[in-house]
């Protein structure tokens, strides 16, 4: 296609990886890592898997690892997994469970990381000192 644009039906399976497509459509199911411009899931849209992306719309169900620059979740998403991302807009209804991250960067997720893991044992610690 001249434009790149992908769009996958209704009813349709996809288990691989998608690559070379500047934006693409989801209506059916999709086990893949995925590289694109823009990503939307459609409300019968099932998405399972890595995605890297500038725009990322779901109105269906997203599992796996994000990083959008902009994510727009609809009253009819259901993600799980974890969304990193600079800018989010959510629909009342969306529904989240998953780790979320805001303006991502290597540097920030690793002093993130490194921020919990201290106090995680902050608190074994308390907790080993009121049992004494």
């Amino acid at each position: 296609m001249a434009n790149k644009q992908a769009v996958l039906g209704s009813g349709a399976r996809f288990t691989g990886k998608i690559s070379n497509a500047k934006s693409i459509e989801i209506n059916g199911y999709v086990e893949a890592d995925l590289t694109t411009e823009k990503v939307t899931i459609g409300s019968t849209g099932k998405f399972h898997g890595k995605v890297d992306s500038e725009l990322v719309v779901i109105a269906g169900e997203y599992e796996g690892k994000m990083k959008a620059d902009s994510v727009w979740l609809t009253e009819t998403s259901r993600i799980s997994g974890e969304v990193h991302y600079k800018s989010l807009q959510m629909d009342r209804g969306a529904a989240l469970n998953c780790r979320v991250v805001h303006n991502w960067n290597e540097a920030d997720a690793k002093k993130a990381d490194e921020t919990n893991v201290a106090e995680e044992t902050d608190e074994v610690q308390v907790e080993n000192t009121e049992e004494k």
